[in-house]
Order: C-alpha cells, then structure tokens, then sequence
C-alpha cells in the first residue's frame, strides 16, 4: 500500500482488519458494550467529588483533577479498540440521576480528560456541547443538524473521537445509527469501483458556519477527499449535505457520476445488512472512529417535559493515525484543528 498517497488516490484492493464489519458481525457479540463495576462507579464518583472541590470551571478541569487510578486503564483499552479495531464502544453504568446537570458535565468532562484533547466544536469555542432540538429548520443555510430533531445522514465529524453522553434520551426515536466506513468502501470497490475516482478525488466541502471566519458562504479551499490512504491507514471523510452546498456556493456542478457516488456512500452506510442501530440509555457514553465509522441519527419525539439531551466532546487523541493534510486542515484551522472561535474572539 501507498504509505502516503495524495488525493486522487486509487485503491489496490479491499479494506481489511477489524474495522471492517457488517451488522451480522454483532448479532450474538456484545463485546463493544462496557459496563462499569460498582467499584468503576465508585472511582468515578469520587473523582467527580475531587474535581468538584478544586472550584475550577467544568473546561478548566484537567485529568489530574479528576483521577482515575483503575478506570483509566479500562478508557485506555476502550480508545484502543476505537483506534485500532472496530472502531466504536458503549460505556454503560454511571448512574446519572445522582447528579445535578452540572455534575453531569463535569463527570463527562473528567472521563473525556482520560481519553483525548477536546476540540472547539462552534464559533463560540464550545468544548462540551449540549445536543439537543431547538426546533432548528435542517434545511436552513448553515444549520447544523445537532439542533433538530431531524434524521441525519451519515457523516463523520471534523476530530479523531466524538464521545456522546446520554443524559436523556428521547421519547421515541433519536436511534444512533453507526457503519464501518471501511464495508462501504469495500461494496463500492466491488459493485461500482467507477465512482472511486470521484470519492477519491475529493470534494470541496460547506464550512457550514464552522468555517475560519464568519463569512456565511465559506467553503474548504481545497478538495477533501472522501477515501484517502496515509501512513497505510484508510481514512473516510464524508458529509453529504456538506458536499452538496460546497457545490452549491462555489458554483463547481458535480458531474452524475459524482452525485451518484456521493448518494452511493449513504445508500451503503444505511443497508440493513452494514448499519448497526443502538439505543441510547440515561448515562450511556459512546465513542466513535470518526475516521473508520460513519454515524447517523433516526428523527425523534420529546417529552416535552423531559427533553433529549446529550453531552458531545470532540476529541483528539496522542499519536492518533496520520491523515493527508487536506483531510489534517479540513476546517482550515491548522492540522486536526477544530472550529475557530471567532465569535468568542469578538466576544
């Protein structure tokens, strides 16, 4: 394999190794769920007393603050099997009704301190962002789907880790819908390897108000590639919705063979025999590949007097794999860096 191949690059055969997985794969393995013990909820517990006590701001708090002598070793384990095999995990157990909403941010920051970086997620410069429906128009110009209640399509998102944090989930639907971006890239090779070149190519790509500056059109200067291989790693990036308006605001028409490949990547993802659909449970914290995994959302109902909530860390891990520097620079922040925090600048 290429260890360092451009964009525009073609494969030589088919993704392998434990990312690539169908739904089939877990029908009688539940090893991707994690559950704490009763003394894992005790340590946790205690940290979160800890770093309580420090009277430091939730982001202030660093993982010192919030130690884990036993529990870091098993987050440890779970990042390595997000990392390096099949790329999500479901950590179960914490008992969220103990806590206020502000203990519950601090307890998923502290966990998020033993797992990677945190990376701005707004303009704002948000760190720990609140997911929840603000009643948000998905179709609307630069909306971003967290702030629906809408289906949403698979995509990744712009960091090496997304954790989510149940603190409610929702009346009925909101399911997390996740697919091994590496059997998608393999049915495509298989069944339609003439869309590759596009999807290989890359697309230039809607800041979708995550751009560096506050300008409302913003687009990615450069092509990002949908498929790309560097350091022998396979790395997908894709949102379709991002694709389409950055073809949309730079005037650059997608040829049919790119539509169709673009449309070919969500069709895979959302097959009944590669999607794997996972519930969410009050204090549940999933972790995903953003790189290896490709994840969506089933559209919900609220209660209206107990609405879905959930916590979201971007993160980026030490060492974490090598990536082309257009897929490195894809907000045009620098290499992994997150949204640019102009608004807080300004602020």
């Amino acid at each position: 394999m290429n260890t360092n191949a451009p964009i525009g690059w073609q494969p030589a055969g088919r993704a392998t190794g434990p990312a690539a997985w169908y739904a089939a794969d877990f029908a009688h393995d539940q090893s991707w769920l994690h559950r704490f013990t009763d003394d894992d909820i005790a340590e946790i517990e205690a940290a979160l007393q800890t770093a309580l006590a420090t009277g430091k701001p939730v982001v202030n708090l660093t993982r010192d603050d919030f130690p884990l002598p036993t529990v870091a070793g098993k987050l440890a384990a779970a990042v390595d099997e997000v990392e390096r095999g099949r790329g999500f995990v479901l950590l179960r157990g914490i008992r969220l009704p103990n806590y206020s909403r502000e203990e519950a941010r601090a307890l998923f920051w502290g966990v998020g301190r033993h797992i990677g970086d945190p990376v701005t997620q707004n303009p704002q410069g948000a760190l720990l962002h609140e997911i929840e429906d603000l009643g948000n128009d998905y179709g609307g110009n630069n909306v971003r789907g967290h702030s629906t209640n809408a289906r949403l399509r698979p995509h990744v998102d712009p960091c090496d880790i997304v954790g989510l944090f149940c603190i409610r989930p929702a009346a009925t639907g909101g399911l997390s819908t996740i697919s091994s971006a590496h059997t998608v890239f393999n049915e495509i090779l298989e069944k339609h390897p003439d869309y590759l070149e596009s999807l290989c190519r890359g697309f230039r790509i809607d800041y979708a108000g995550k751009g560096p500056t506050a300008a409302p059109d913003l687009t990615s200067p450069q092509r990002i590639p949908v498929f790309s291989e560097c350091g022998g790693s396979l790395t997908c990036y894709y949102n379709a919705k991002q694709i389409e308006r950055g073809a949309e605001k730079t005037g650059e028409r997608l040829s049919e063979v790119a539509q169709a490949a673009i449309l070919e990547v969500e069709a895979s993802a959302l097959r009944d025999d590669i999607r794997f659909d996972m519930g969410f449970q009050t204090g549940d914290i999933q972790l995903l590949n953003n790189y290896t995994i490709l994840h969506a959302r089933t559209s919900y109902e609220d209660d209206p007097a107990a609405k879905r909530l959930l916590l979201r860390q971007w993160l980026n891990v030490p060492n974490g794999r090598p990536l082309l520097p257009a897929v490195a620079a894809r907000l045009g922040t620098g290499p992994r860096g997150g949204v640019n925090p102009y608004a807080a600048q300004r602020d």
